[in-house]
């Protein structure tokens, strides 16, 4: 999997980019928490029990194409384990404060110590573990000049939703 990241950053570079995006930060929301008797309690909840935490964040958004773009992603998950994963996102709607793009990809986590009694929503192959991201993203514009642009990033997905921070540099 080292190989795919290191291919996918080298196509990036050889890509005419139009923009770049850095993502940072990570606010998820969790409607349905772990409550069985081997459930692990979500780390960093902003307030005891809410089900809300931050969880850290960094992706690295190539836009390659006005409307496709290309993303990779390190971080954790909600129980502060370390992940990766992949991004594509196709433009479905912009204007010049709101834009709305299509997303599917993958994130990567070790399932050593993850408890899956409560049905977790990932999908195996052979012992690579992994959750598909597949959902809209709708991002606001906060701030917009002429190189840069300072976004409120959110995905939303049937299984997970994240708000986060995202700064555009225009090439």
């Amino acid at each position: 999997m080292k190989k795919l990241i290191v291919t996918l950053i080298l196509a990036s570079l050889n890509a005419s980019a139009l923009d770049m995006t850095y993502i940072f930060g990570g606010i998820t929301p969790h409607i349905q928490r772990p409550t069985g008797a081997n459930a692990r309690p979500l780390c960093n909840e902003l307030s005891q029990g809410s089900g809300v935490i931050y969880n850290e964040l960094h992706s690295l958004r190539i836009n390659y194409d006005y409307d496709w773009s290309t993303g990779l992603l390190v971080g954790e998950n909600s129980y502060c384990e370390p992940i990766w994963g992949v991004t594509q996102s196709y433009n479905l709607y912009r204007n010049r404060y709101l834009e709305f793009n299509a997303t599917v990809g993958f994130y990567h986590f070790d399932e050593e110590g993850f408890d899956f009694s409560e049905g977790a929503y990932f999908s195996r192959i052979g012992s690579f573990y992994f959750v598909p991201i597949a959902g809209v993203e709708a991002n606001i514009s906060l701030y917009k000049s002429r190189d840069f642009q300072i976004s409120f990033m959110n995905l939303i997905t049937p299984v997970i939703t994240n708000h986060a921070i995202g700064v555009t540099f225009n090439y």
